[in-house]
């Protein structure tokens, strides 16, 4: 099991580059902070960060889509995610493969958990390591990256203009970038407070609020509410699990994990029993099985 808290979590665009808006934000911008990562070149590779929340200036981004899917769930704050569609605080979002958003506003005031993660298709998700590199090397081609857009210049002096997430793809994996056909139009969004919570019969002190079960993957994503002292077991699945504590703090192994904290287990680990200092609710998702 990994697990990691903002605390202790790393500026993402300090690592990677920003292919947004140009640079890597600093302090006094619009944060987003690595909590958890996979194993690059696997089709279930993943990327989760807690964005904004610190910052005092916006994030915008145009109307765009990817080969790979997310998840977003919006801890406080304003997110825009297309014209005149807010996601609200409390809300989560499942974006799949190649569904397109935006135009994205993301407020200063914005605090949201995101998952990127290689999608049912099988086509992965890039890693921090090729995409700061992928970055780096279309830099030193001369070109630039501002606006959401990257653009460079042929040598007859063209310009020519590409999504940035697109032209990084590329420059990474060395081919024209790939999109799935959809399985879903568009971006799926879930209010859960219009979900009940479900006893587990066979867990007690142990309810569960199921948002979602997506793809040919089996693909989840929900809550599970944790009375003190009760426990389970975490990492049961043939595929990588997330948890997050929105409130209240698990412990294992004598450890005591605070709110905030994120976890992940692999495919192939040995679950492990975490058990609830107080009461507490966790957010959970799935990755696709492969």
């Amino acid at each position: 099991m990994n697990a990691n808290h903002p605390t202790k979590a790393g500026k993402y665009y300090d690592q990677v580059g920003d292919v947004r808006n140009g640079q890597a934000p600093t302090t006094g911008s619009y944060i987003t902070r690595t909590l958890l990562t996979g194993n690059e070149g696997e089709p279930d590779n993943y990327k989760l960060t807690i964005d904004g929340g610190e910052g005092n200036a916006d994030w915008t981004t145009p109307r765009h889509r990817h080969n790979f899917e997310q998840v977003r769930y919006v801890l406080g704050g304003d997110f825009i995610i297309a014209k005149n569609e807010v996601l609200p605080a409390g809300w989560v979002a499942y974006f799949p493969e190649s569904a397109y958003y935006g135009p994205q506003l993301k407020s200063a005031n914005l605090s949201l958990l995101h998952l990127q993660y290689g999608g049912p298709s099988k086509i992965g998700y890039w890693s921090v390591a090729q995409r700061k590199k992928g970055y780096d090397d279309l830099i030193a081609k001369g070109g630039k990256f501002g606006d959401g857009v990257y653009t460079w210049f042929d040598e007859k002096g063209g310009r020519h203009n590409q999504d940035g997430a697109e032209a990084v793809w590329e420059q990474i994996f060395g081919r024209p970038i790939e999109y799935p056909v959809p399985r879903y139009r568009d971006l799926i969004i879930m209010n859960p407070d219009s979900f009940n919570w479900v006893r587990d019969p066979n867990t007690p002190g142990i309810a569960r609020r199921s948002l979602g079960v997506f793809t040919e993957r089996d693909i989840r994503i929900g809550f599970t509410r944790m009375e003190a002292g009760s426990s389970i077991r975490f990492g049961t699945e043939p595929a990588v699990e997330i948890l997050f504590i929105k409130e209240g703090s698990l412990s294992h192994d004598d450890e005591t994990y605070p709110s905030m904290t994120a976890f992940s287990t692999e495919a192939d680990e040995r679950p492990v029993t975490i058990t609830a200092k107080d009461p507490t609710e966790l957010f959970y998702v799935k990755l696709p099985t492969f």
